[in-house]
């Protein structure tokens, strides 16, 4: 049977439809499954740099929230891109995430975590009453109906719904967590381990706990431009003159609890000076002079 012009035609689109089918197939990138989290220290608390080298977890009191209305840039360090949908997230949302995280560290991403919101209250050092029970809620429904998308040198995409999924019984206050794994998946990009006691007591001085968490992704600090803290750290402050005032308290909160040895201002930027971790010590014996 012959077959015309039209019917070859036909066979040749079909013939580069599979193979532009097929190329397109083969340049997919295969996203392994996450198989597992870092392991620290009972006193430790791993964090993800991404959520410690931007305003996503602003240095601002729970009052000062500002709720974003649609996906919104928000400041980061260069080669990071944060990308934020919901009401703002500061360090108070941090603790309780790094909290479950520590929690999960030690099983399988993607299986849940159990804790009673008494204990998790106590962990995090606050009281156990109503009021606190409630904050706990609202930092919970903040952390599971956020939308975030984090992009690491223009190449690499996380998005997801929320930190978080949860179930509570009512009844009995318990909390039955599960950590989405976009989320957990910013530990393969760099992660800091944050000194939990020390951290601890700087509970309500909200910029002193961002520059805490910036500071320790650091093993170097170098010199700062208050302009560049007050853009990152998500300051409300109206002006620099007001955000310079919260920063040296925040500073002299560092320098209070052993962080800094000690901090200048020349002209625009701050001189910060610190006694690095061991860890942080070992990767500065390591560096290139």
């Amino acid at each position: 049977m012959e077959r015309n012009g039209t019917d070859n035609t036909l066979d040749n689109l079909t013939e580069r439809f599979q193979t532009l089918a097929e190329r397109k197939k083969a340049k997919l990138k295969v996203v392994e499954p996450l198989k597992s989290l870092p392991s620290w220290p009972t006193a430790i608390r791993g964090t993800p740099n991404a959520c410690l080298r931007s305003a996503l977890f602003a240095g601002v009191q729970g009052k000062e929230r500002i709720a974003y209305k649609k996906r919104t840039l928000l400041a980061s360090v260069d080669g990071i891109e944060v990308r934020y949908l919901g009401i703002q997230l500061n360090q108070s949302d941090l603790d309780v995430w790094m909290q479950i995280v520590h929690l999960s560290r030690q099983q399988l991403p993607g299986f849940s975590v159990t804790f009673s919101a008494h204990a998790m209250l106590m962990a995090l050092g606050r009281g156990s009453g109503k009021s606190q029970h409630e904050w706990l809620k609202e930092s919970m429904a903040r952390l599971g109906g956020a939308f975030v998308e984090i992009t690491f040198q223009g190449r690499d995409a996380f998005g997801e719904k929320g930190f978080l999924r949860y179930y509570r019984d009512e009844l009995t206050h318990r909390y039955v967590v599960e950590l989405t794994e976009s989320m957990l998946r910013l530990f393969e990009e760099g992660y800091t381990y944050i000194e939990f006691e020390q951290r601890q007591k700087l509970r309500k001085q909200p910029l002193a706990l961002w520059l805490h968490g910036f500071l320790s992704s650091h093993a170097a600090p170098y010199p700062l431009k208050i302009t560049t803290i007050h853009r990152l750290s998500g300051s409300s402050a109206k002006t620099l003159r007001d955000f310079k005032y919260r920063l040296c308290k925040a500073l002299d909160a560092l320098v209070g609890i052993g962080t800094l040895a000690s901090f200048e201002f020349v002209d625009d930027t701050v001189k910060i000076k610190r006694q690095p971790t061991p860890s942080q010590q070992r990767f500065l014996e390591t560096k290139p002079h």
